[in-house]
C-alpha cells in the first residue's frame, strides 16, 4: 500500500510539470487511473485486514471503500 501511494504521488508530481507540455493530459490521465486503482487496492487489503469488522458502521474502513469504488467512475473510468 505505501509502495501504491508512493508511485500515485510521483506520478501526480510528474504529470503536474509535465501540464504545460503535449505529455501532460496522457501522464494525467495515466495519474488518474493508477490513483483510482491504487486507492481501491489499499481498501480491498484494509478490508482483508480487518476481516467482517471491516463491514461494520463502526469502522471507518466501511465508508472508505463506498467511498473509494466511485473514484474509478468520475472523471471517465478507469
Amino acid at each position: 500500500m505505501a509502495t501504491d501511494l508512493t508511485a500515485t504521488c510521483v506520478l501526480t508530481w510528474a504529470a503536474a510539470l509535465a501540464e504545460r507540455t503535449s505529455r501532460g493530459g496522457r501522464l494525467a490521465a495515466q495519474a488518474k487511473v493508477f490513483a483510482s486503482e491504487a486507492a481501491n487496492r489499499a481498501c480491498q487489503e484494509a478490508l482483508q485486514i480487518h476481516r467482517g469488522n471491516g463491514f461494520h458502521e463502526d469502522y471507518e474502513i466501511a465508508q472508505l471503500y463506498r467511498d473509494v469504488r466511485v473514484t474509478t467512475i468520475y472523471e471517465g473510468t478507469s
